[in-house]
């Protein structure tokens, strides 16, 4: 418990608990989910086959690994997929089976030619909507968990999505400088970066946004940003998450040379940025004391 027995504000507040439902484990499957689907994203515009092929075995692995191991019965997961109206899991859930179909008959496409071209544009269109659904889904699925203040924000899908796409632009530069892909194209390479460095100043400002909504909210969320600024979560969250993810990485991409070497320096900065932010964000979500839920509505 976070908080001790207390009156407070004319409410008893029998403490503010920490979920323990989603751990390591569930933002392991966030990562890869998210990162996977962004370098998909960004290579298929690009018509990058080595960025796609990736991205899909990280969805394929990562993410849907994840979750079928996450299940317990992985057999029955299937289960989850019958909830497509309600659930953004189970919306999800159909998105990455939608998706790596799409997307491996895309891939298919793009190396041999085997689809006419009409197939051609529906199938890739359908890989790149469901990919979409996989960079915002899982925000939406956090957002929705109204007891835990620090996901229950709109901001939470703004969140996956920036970082989804800053994933995918960086990770495409990694790839695309380590083989013959981006040698040539110095142009495409600085647009990449210009596109790297915006998104890392917007998802700063959204992830501080993000904190001071929670901040303001509840007292678990209060409780829960005083974790990750100033608690025992602070000497991981600042660092990482806001130094190295952000503030580093949009230094050092504002100076890099169009060299792999340096390119997979800014990408493991943000990556580990990210991966803190995913397990931390988890483990510093606290629910709201129920009675003191209970007095608010009633007045």
């Amino acid at each position: 418990m976070l908080a001790s027995n207390r009156i407070s504000d004319g409410s008893f507040r029998v403490g503010v608990g920490l979920q323990k439902a989603w751990g390591v484990q569930m933002a392991t499957a966030f990562f890869f989910g998210e990162a996977g689907a962004g370098l998909y994203f960004v290579a298929q515009f690009f018509d990058f086959a080595l960025g796609m092929f990736a991205g899909l075995l990280m969805v394929l692995f990562g993410k849907a690994g994840g979750h079928m191991l996450h299940l317990g019965q992985p057999l029955r997961g299937w289960r989850a997929l019958t909830k497509v109206r309600t659930s953004w899991v189970s919306r999800g859930l159909a998105a990455i089976v939608l998706f790596v179909v799409a997307g491996a008959l895309h891939l298919i496409d793009v190396r041999a030619g085997l689809l006419p071209a009409g197939v051609s544009q529906l199938v890739a269109a359908v890989a790149l909507a469901a990919c979409f659904v996989i960079m915002i889904y899982q925000g939406f699925a956090m957002s929705h968990s109204s007891a835990i203040t620090l996901w229950s924000s709109g901001l939470m899908p703004v969140a996956s999505l920036t970082y989804a796409l800053l994933n995918g632009v960086l990770l495409t530069l990694v790839f695309g400088l380590g083989e013959p892909f981006l040698a040539d194209r110095p142009d495409t390479v600085r647009l990449l970066q210009v596109l790297a460095v915006a998104l890392m100043l917007y998802g700063l400002v959204t992830v501080l946004s993000l904190l001071h909504g929670a901040r303001h909210a509840s007292e678990a969320g209060r409780q829960s940003v005083a974790l990750l600024l100033q608690g025992g979560f602070a000497r991981w969250f600042v660092p990482l998450v806001i130094g190295a993810g952000f503030v580093v990485s949009a230094l050092m991409m504002l100076a890099a040379p169009p060299d792999f070497a340096w390119m997979l320096a800014v990408a493991g900065l943000e990556l580990t940025g990210y991966y803190a932010f995913r397990v931390l964000v988890f483990k510093a979500g606290g629910y709201d004391p129920a009675l003191s839920l209970a007095y608010r509505f009633r007045h």
